[in-house]
């Protein structure tokens, strides 16, 4: 999570060095990660600097059910 966590340069590869596979739609997932989810894009807002993002799920899975997730909590939404 921190890897991804840092700002990134425009179109530097956020995924250079890491083993990555395709979902079925061609989507980019890190096999070590728990689990993964592969949605279409059906509506977005912007809202201030951020987007609202609403999706259709079209396929998953979860690679790793013994594991825990981490769980990223800010105290306040006005910095990163």
């Amino acid at each position: 999570m921190k890897r991804f966590a840092k700002p990134f340069a425009p179109g530097e590869d956020r995924f250079a060095g890491l083993e990555t596979e395709e979902t079925p739609n061609g989507q980019i997932i890190i096999p070590d990660s728990l689990a993964w989810l592969d949605a279409s894009v059906k509506e977005r807002m912007e809202c201030g600097d951020h987007w609202v993002i609403y999706a259709e799920v079209n396929y998953g899975n979860v690679l790793n059910k013994d594991d825990l997730t981490a769980v990223h909590h800010r105290k306040s939404g006005s910095n990163y």
